[in-house]
């Protein structure tokens, strides 16, 4: 059973290492949870909201990639500005990064109705890795790591509250030297991700809202996303997301009492299952509050 174990591990740990040649780890609901990939997006929604995010790879693999992410805020309407924080967690078979920041974002007006959004944030990071439980007989696994490093960040955001929003950031940048030497499948170097989103009115009942989430890391390609959700009543939405490397996603989400809860199903159609039991499939699923009486699309 412990063998049966370590070789899926082995192959989760095998196939990631190839994976984040290509890829950089992003959520496929961007256009409804944003703050985690750049908090000044936090001020389109000056009022307060918390979510959290989930995300299942592989499902049928013990150790598969697990990610949850986390943000939460709070408004102060006359400094026109956010304080909130962002989480993250994520565990790949004897691996676990641990990531948490605070964040304040301030909104500046440049014209009638359009805004210019500032945000700086600084936290920690935790990776830890106990390579030793694979088989502590075996040199090659290495031995436990257990490192703890700061990091900052920033964003930019301009935007009109309740019609679009374009912003550059960089949340994640480390001060030391987390993951150096180590025998992690972990990629800690910098992500700049490019975040955009619009609101369109198509009559009375529906709502159209296209988002964009281009990530680039160095000496990786860059990753490019596009969803488009279509609404009805601001109640029920239905879409879809489609990725450069070829991933497909259908989306749903339900909007009601100030809460919206979101579902994803990821799929590449070019590649192949890993075995009968192990599909490429990814599942993920969205929740998040919004304090305030207005629901709110965008």
């Amino acid at each position: 059973m412990k063998k049966k174990w370590m070789f899926s591990a082995l192959a989760v740990l095998l196939t990631v290492m190839v994976g984040n040649a290509q890829q950089a780890v992003t959520y496929t609901q961007h256009g409804q949870v944003r703050t985690m990939l750049n908090p000044a997006v936090s001020l389109l929604r000056p009022e307060g909201e918390v979510a959290v995010v989930g995300r299942r790879q592989w499902v049928g693999v013990d150790g598969a990639p697990t990610v949850f992410w986390g943000s939460g805020h709070a408004g102060f309407e006359r400094m026109g500005a956010v304080v909130g924080i962002n989480l993250r967690h994520e565990r790949l078979a004897v691996e676990g990064l641990t990531e948490a920041s605070a964040f304040f974002a301030k909104g500046i007006r440049i014209s009638e109705s359009e805004y210019v959004g500032l945000s700086l944030n600084a936290g920690v990071a935790h990776h830890n890795g106990r390579f030793s439980g694979l088989d502590p007989q075996d040199p090659a696994f290495g031995e436990d790591v257990f490192e703890t490093d700061a990091l900052v960040g920033f964003g930019v955001m301009l935007y009109r509250p309740e019609r679009y929003y374009a912003g550059l950031s960089l949340p994640r940048l480390m001060l030391g030297n987390l993951g150096v030497g180590a025998a992690s499948r972990y990629n800690f170097r910098n992500q700049y991700h490019l975040t955009a989103g619009a609101l369109f009115g198509l009559g009375a009942d529906f709502h159209f809202r296209p988002s964009l989430l281009v990530t680039y890391t160095e000496n990786l390609r860059p990753q490019a996303e596009v969803s488009a959700m279509v609404f009805i009543k601001e109640v029920f939405g239905i879409g879809m997301n489609v990725r450069s490397y070829g991933d497909i996603a259908g989306m749903a989400q339900v909007n009601f009492a100030g809460f919206g809860i979101g579902y994803a199903y990821q799929f590449n159609p070019g590649n192949e299952p890993l075995n009968r039991r192990i599909a490429n499939n990814t599942h993920e699923i969205g929740i998040s509050y919004r304090f305030g009486a207005i629901i709110g699309l965008l």
